[in-house]
């Protein structure tokens, strides 16, 4: 048995590898290719999960958070779903928000839990929440986290992201868009 590892570069426009097998072996080819697409050009994905991303202010209304005043407190609402008919453990939920975005972190206060969840573990950082759980077959759970719009200009919002840590059945990502928080 043989292994052989080729690495070939890409040129920009449409790459094609073709791999023909001249003996009565059996062949397996792995290709793997990895990169950064440019910002705004993320490709939403959803494999044996499905996401929701809202934004909401705190009297439960939708919010378009593609232009926000300086100083708006509002919610990221996400929902992630189970599309499959068996149970997941340790699925990661990511959430990167803009930098002129603050995470309203009050889960050291009277007022308790800042990113309410239904997460095993929730890991609150100064530009992005991740979350920690399973979930059981076609099941659901909601995660959200407090936001204030601080700092003007311009901001590029990340989509959110879930996937099983050890099981690539499961996978989910939407795609982000820029932001601005303005002095209105």
């Amino acid at each position: 048995y043989a292994l052989a590892r080729e690495e070939f570069t890409s040129r920009d426009g449409r790459n094609f590898l073709e791999v023909k097998n001249n003996s009565d072996n059996v062949l397996y080819i792995n290709v793997l290719n990895k990169g950064v697409l440019p910002l705004g050009e993320e490709i939403s994905e959803e494999r044996g999960l499905k996401l929701k991303v809202e934004y909401r202010n705190f009297e439960g209304n939708l919010l378009d958070v593609s232009k926000l005043s300086q100083g708006t407190e509002f919610e990221a609402i996400v929902t992630v779903k189970n599309l499959q008919d068996r149970g997941v453990n340790d699925i990661a939920l990511t959430e990167i928000f803009p930098s002129g975005w603050e995470i309203i972190n009050t889960r050291f206060t009277e007022y308790g839990a800042s990113a309410d969840s239904n997460a095993d573990y929730t890991d609150i950082r100064d530009d992005r929440v991740n979350f920690y759980f399973d979930l059981d077959s076609g099941a659901s759970k909601v995660f959200k986290v407090q936001l204030n719009a601080a700092y003007l200009g311009k901001y590029y919002l990340f989509g959110v992201q879930s996937e099983a840590m050890y099981n690539n059945d499961f996978f989910a990502r939407s795609s982000g868009k820029w932001v601005e928080v303005v002095n209105e």
